[in-house]
């Protein structure tokens, strides 16, 4: 059992890597499957899976041994965000953004946990809980707040595309926050420290801090890829293992190392983001493995909530771009309105799930894992069928436009001046 629990991880790994290539990216990018929720389903499948009792390579024990690894997958996404996150992505904005970005972020989360708050309390029927289903509650809404940098590019929106990519950017930052303060306020019930939230929040930043400034004195004496690549690894590990016996997020954690890294001048920044980078989609499939082994089938009731989501994400967003484009201080058009309401859900809204079933052993995960993954891909197929018509739209004025922009044949263009003549 161990030896083939052993091998069964060494091969999703494997997978996991190649499911990060370029030339499968690039594949993907061909059929507009690029979205990492989508494009990785079939990781959730194999979660699905490994976790039959038919197959039993992941079993409830063999989840729990697992959390480790989980746990620095999470780390290293927060570390990517963070060192993806530079402070003038807020200076370089015209002003209103800040205002927009409250909007299209509050919003949709205030919508989704709403909803699917109601939705839960229907199902479960049980008052008793009601702080629980707040956090759940919560975790849905700032899972569903996350929006894909890869909506304007659906609906071909070239000219908006930087400034809804950068209002992607920040809205991580949104989601890291909205997960830390979870984290320090919906303490889980075990024993340890008896602390305020606040006084947890403020652990959180300075563990960051302190994660952010150890790291960035060892990657300094860093001499070759490799060396910098094994420090990184070990930092990782030692931020996301201390957050995790902190019960704090290692997400946040790591994100504010990455930030105070990306921030701080050295040699090592243009090495340490290419590592980054190349791992990251790797990590995001693996956490999608993780989310097939946690979601139970036959529990029906994640299938009442995944509608639920995917309906008061949609909601949420369309309502939160009107309300920037009318309160928000700067003027949208039409295609960033289109671009900020209909847009597949960021990746970062799967680390939030998993990070959530690390924190809080309680937690419904039936239910929760279903809603994002699931809703995710049916926001996927609606963003689709609603962008498809859009684009060829789009193509066929582009390329009107470019014929009426054309120079016209020499012999023709004297012919005209004859005439005229």
């Amino acid at each position: 059992m161990v030896i083939r629990t052993t091998l069964a991880v060494l091969f999703l790994v494997g997978l996991a890597y190649l499911g990060g290539h370029p030339r499968v990216r690039a594949w993907e990018e061909r059929w507009r499957v690029a979205h990492v929720v989508t494009a990785g389903f079939p990781f959730v499948l194999l979660g699905l899976a490994a976790r039959h009792p038919a197959v039993g390579v992941v079993t409830a024990p063999v989840l729990a041994q697992l959390g480790t690894l989980f746990g620095f997958a999470l780390g290293w996404i927060g570390l990517v965000a963070g060192f993806r996150f530079d402070p003038r992505l807020l200076g370089g904005l015209p002003p209103g953004v800040a205002g927009i970005v409250g909007l299209a972020t509050s919003i949709p989360c205030a919508c989704v946990a709403l909803l699917t708050g109601l939705a839960l309390l229907s199902i479960s029927g049980v008052p008793a809980h009601l702080p629980t289903l707040a956090r759940d509650a919560l975790i849905l809404g700032t899972a569903g707040a996350m929006t894909a940098k890869t909506g304007a590019r659906l609906l071909g929106a070239a000219e908006s595309a930087g400034l809804v990519s950068r209002i992607a950017r920040i809205e991580e930052l949104v989601g890291v926050l909205g997960l830390a303060a979870v984290a320090a306020y919906f303490r889980p019930q075990a024993g340890g420290w008896q602390l305020p939230g606040t006084a947890w929040l403020l652990l959180t930043v300075g563990l960051g801090a302190a994660a952010g400034l150890l790291m960035y004195a060892m990657l300094s004496t860093a001499r070759s890829r490799p060396e910098l690549v094994v420090l990184t690894l070990g930092s990782v590990s030692f931020a996301a293992g201390v957050a995790g016996c902190l019960r704090l997020s290692p997400i946040g954690v790591t994100f504010l190392a990455g930030a105070l890294l990306a921030n701080f001048p050295g040699v090592h920044r243009a090495a340490l983001g290419a590592a980054l980078r190349r791992l990251e989609r790797p990590v995001y499939l693996l956490s999608l493995f993780a989310i097939g082994a946690l979601w139970d089938p036959s529990d029906w009731r994640g299938w009442v909530v995944m509608p639920v989501f995917m309906a008061a994400r949609l909601i949420g967003k369309r309502l939160g771009a009107n309300a920037a484009a009318a309160w928000g201080g700067l003027r949208l058009g039409p295609r960033e309105r289109e671009a900020l309401a209909v847009a597949p859900m960021g990746p970062l809204a799967i680390a939030i799930v998993v990070n959530a079933h690390l924190l809080y052993p309680d937690l419904a995960s039936s239910l929760i894992a279903p809603a994002v993954v699931g809703g995710g891909i049916l926001t996927e197929v609606v963003v689709q069928l609603v962008t498809r018509g859009k684009l060829s739209t789009m193509e066929r004025e582009a390329g009107a436009v470019g014929r009426i922009a054309a120079p016209r044949p020499a012999a023709s263009a004297a012919g005209s001046r004859e005439a005229i003549g």
